[in-house]
């Protein structure tokens, strides 16, 4: 039997999944966090562990591996990064996550995907030319990501500690996380990867659903930093003004959590530019690019 195998890394988890040649799952293997700017050797090791699974498991000869990988785009090491795969086959194309999720969202359709998992990053096709917007990390934006909801949470309590004017949310996260004090989150805070930040997220999340103010100003503030982002990958695609653009979510947070998407589509409507939303397809995963691409 001839299979394709996709990889859909992040920054939370790395997803490989082997497909026959009609785009049937197989197998799928899950190991951890794959981001080349975090941790290049962390990620070498769970992207090599989860093809290593996948090839001694599945009976047959892969044909062809594609892997998206977060933080590819300013990786300098790609070719060594390939090398020390050490797998049993060639035909293996390294691709950035981003990439991977245009090719499986609009599958050769012009229009933007808009991912905002533990990171964010808007990335569009127009015409044959590819372009995007944010996905800088989560040191410089981010915005819209399950990192940068946290974040904004976690600072949010720091600027209560400073003016001495506790709001229920930041006693809420508090007593979520069972610490006592701003100066115990700090230090747990500190001590976090990306990852564990970005957990916070359903908590804001799901705090400004029922209705708390403060949590409420957090997702709108973090959502209209990604709107901003989905307007500037707009302009860069060189759509009218009259274009009806399609977008297309993925990523945990967007797709998980319909208020979240709502507060986001307001945040784009108020520039007053057409755009139609694609049916969301959380349990197809990502990584069934790598059937198209073989296809292609």
């Amino acid at each position: 039997m001839d299979y394709v195998i996709g990889v859909d890394c992040g920054g939370t988890n790395t997803t490989a999944i082997a497909y026959n040649l009609d785009g049937t799952p197989i197998k799928t293997t899950v190991t951890g966090p794959a981001n080349l700017m975090v941790d290049d050797s962390r990620a070498l090791n769970n992207v090599r562990n989860a093809l290593r699974k996948l090839l001694a498991s599945v009976d047959g000869t892969c044909q062809a591996i594609t892997v998206g990988l977060a933080g590819l785009r300013a990786y300098q090491f790609k070719e060594r990064f390939r090398q020390q795969l050490n797998l049993p086959t060639e035909n293996i194309q390294l691709i950035n996550d981003a990439q991977l999720a245009l090719i499986a969202k609009l599958h050769g359709q012009d229009g933007l995907v808009v991912i905002a998992g533990t990171g964010a990053i808007v990335i569009g096709t127009a015409d044959q030319r590819q372009f995007s917007a944010g996905g800088w990390g989560h040191l410089l934006g981010d915005e819209g990501s399950g990192y940068h909801l946290s974040l904004l949470a976690v600072q949010q309590v720091t600027m209560e500690a400073d003016d001495r004017q506790a709001t229920a949310f930041g006693q809420a996260l508090l007593a979520h996380l069972n610490l006592r004090s701003v100066f115990e989150l700090i230090d747990h805070f500190y001590q976090w990867d990306k990852a564990r930040v970005a957990k916070l997220a359903p908590f804001v999340l799901a705090q400004a659903e029922a209705g708390d103010p403060t949590a409420i100003g957090i997702v709108k503030k973090s959502a209209q930093g990604l709107a901003t982002k989905i307007i500037q990958a707009r302009r860069k695609g060189d759509w009218s003004d009259t274009d009806t653009v399609k977008i297309a979510v993925t990523g945990s947070v967007l797709e998980k959590n319909t208020y979240y998407r709502d507060i986001l589509k307001q945040a784009v409507m108020a520039a007053g530019l057409p755009f139609t939303y694609l049916p969301i397809t959380p349990t197809v995963s990502n990584a069934i690019a790598a059937v198209y691409d073989y296809q292609d």
